[in-house]
């Protein structure tokens, strides 16, 4: 996939979900795990968008998926609202 041209521009939304995600790690509110993995799968998508073997689509089902589990996943794991059993 390195080695292939570019074949449309980088899509708005997931453009977006990094710069959510990369704002909300500045102030410390963005899980580790969600840090890594999810800016790792959003740049994939976007290069993969990027190439035209990602539909806008499923690229913008991603991106959501993404930002919504950075929405309920707490920042720090011992922030849980109920305690586990």
């Amino acid at each position: 996939m390195s080695n292939a041209q570019q074949k449309r521009a980088s899509l708005f939304v997931i453009d977006v979900a990094i710069r959510d995600l990369r704002a909300r790690r500045e102030h410390g509110d963005l899980r580790g795990e969600i840090e890594v993995s999810g800016l790792s799968v959003l740049n994939l998508a976007n290069r993969a968008y990027s190439l035209g073997v990602y539909k806008p689509e499923e690229a913008r089902m991603l991106s959501q998926l993404v930002l919504r589990l950075a929405d309920v996943l707490p920042a720090n794991p011992d922030d849980r609202k109920e305690v586990r059993a």
